[in-house]
């Protein structure tokens, strides 16, 4: 029988209803939803799974502290994130967020606050990237228990200490060069994959995830749909096969013929299903092959420089090489071509010089003194100071 309070009724129709609070306005007034069955019990057990799957949330909204808000933004993102996604924001929230603002409630946070916080991560030494890192996601917490418990934080349009981006080291031609020799000399399969990393510019996870089956011989293209990371849960760490970054980086890569040639002839004893680092099934961890390509570079006396600077050299070379910014950022995998342009693209000082060269007003065959400004281009474009410059006699070279 219906217990006073339950919020469970018999209907005309016979049917049983009941009826849960599934959520409340921003004035605090209760949304209620609505479950129907045969039976009252049957109706009080859809009605109880019906409350035991919404999120667990304060009902005081306007208590929330900066850590409710961040184990609930965590339980809501849980299910459509990647593990190795919400390792990093469980490793952030813990070890950044909770400590330094965890108490704070989220009706009392102000920008100042935030600003004072941002300062304070940076004075512990985190780079101006990873404090930033961790002010997008606090943003990101904002805006769920915003639009979930309608919980709203004074803070939450806080400016984000500008991003000072680093210089991006690329390796030189004479040193991949040395790099692709000792490589040749001495062939192993952690040597191969270091130059297919040049030669196609794959991630770290991305080429620890490739299989023999991935490549395609026969049309030149490598197939990506899967990356390695180590990952943190509350278990400790461990690792999982994943899709890629993003849905931009499930992508066909294409292989020059040469490097196609090369993993050819070293893949032959390799199972078509297995992972071409360990021609097993289980991939390689991501950390080890970061060692052995730190003692590839030490044999061949090149100065180290991180993993990814192989994935910043094939953007560059590619654009040195007249690779438009549309295609290149399909093949680097990006979401955003912004990205291509702003992160990855670094132009060598000879291809800056070489590019220059083609916009110099001065003849080929000019001497000083026999410079006239007859014997500049006619169909060079020339804006009204320029063109008072050479009526003068007075003629530049940009």
């Amino acid at each position: 029988m219906p217990r006073r309070g339950e919020n469970i009724y018999k209907r005309k129709d016979g049917r049983w209803e009941g009826r849960y609070i599934r959520g409340r306005t921003p004035a605090g007034k209760a949304e209620y939803g609505y479950v129907y069955a045969k039976s009252y019990a049957a109706c009080r057990e859809k009605r109880r799974r019906m409350e035991d799957a919404l999120p667990q949330k304060p009902m005081l909204t306007g208590e929330m502290s900066v850590c409710q808000a961040a184990e609930f933004f965590l339980s809501e993102r849980r299910g459509a994130l990647k593990a190795s996604t919400i390792g990093r924001y469980e490793y952030m929230i813990r070890h950044y967020i909770v400590p330094e603002i965890g108490t704070i409630l989220l009706r009392d946070l102000t920008a100042e606050k935030l600003s004072v916080f941002f300062s304070r991560l940076q004075d512990r030494g985190l780079s101006c990237k990873s404090t930033r890192d961790v002010g997008v996601l606090l943003k990101t917490i904002f805006k769920v228990v915003k639009k979930k418990c309608h919980c709203d934080c004074p803070g939450r349009d806080v400016e984000l200490p500008a991003y000072r981006s680093k210089k991006v080291e690329v390796f030189a031609d004479h040193e991949i060069a040395a790099l692709a020799q000792k490589v040749l000399d001495a062939p192993d399969i952690t040597g191969l994959c270091v130059l297919l990393i040049l030669n196609t510019g794959l991630r770290l996870g991305e080429i620890c995830a490739l299989r023999k089956s991935d490549i395609d011989f026969r049309s030149g293209f490598l197939r990506i749909e899967r990356s390695v990371a180590r990952v943190r849960d509350a278990s400790g760490t461990h690792l999982v096969v994943q899709s890629p970054k993003s849905n931009s980086s499930v992508r066909l890569v294409a292989t020059p013929n040469d490097m196609l040639e090369l993993l050819k002839t070293a893949t032959q004893n390799i199972q078509k299903d297995n992972y071409l680092l360990t021609n097993t099934n289980t991939p390689m961890e991501p950390r080890t092959l970061q060692y052995r390509y730190r003692k590839l570079l030490e044999r061949c006396g090149t100065r180290y420089r991180n993993f990814h600077a192989m994935r910043h050299t094939y953007a560059t070379r590619c654009m040195e090489s007249g690779v438009d910014i549309k295609s290149l950022s399909e093949l680097l995998g990006h979401a955003d071509i912004r990205t291509t342009l702003q992160t990855y693209v670094h132009s060598s000082l000879a291809h800056k010089k070489q590019a220059v060269q083609s916009i110099c007003f001065l003849p080929i065959e000019s001497t000083w003194g026999s410079l006239t400004p007859s014997k500049i281009p006619s169909e060079m474009p020339q804006s009204d100071a320029l063109q008072r410059r050479a009526d003068a006699g007075v003629v530049n070279c940009i």
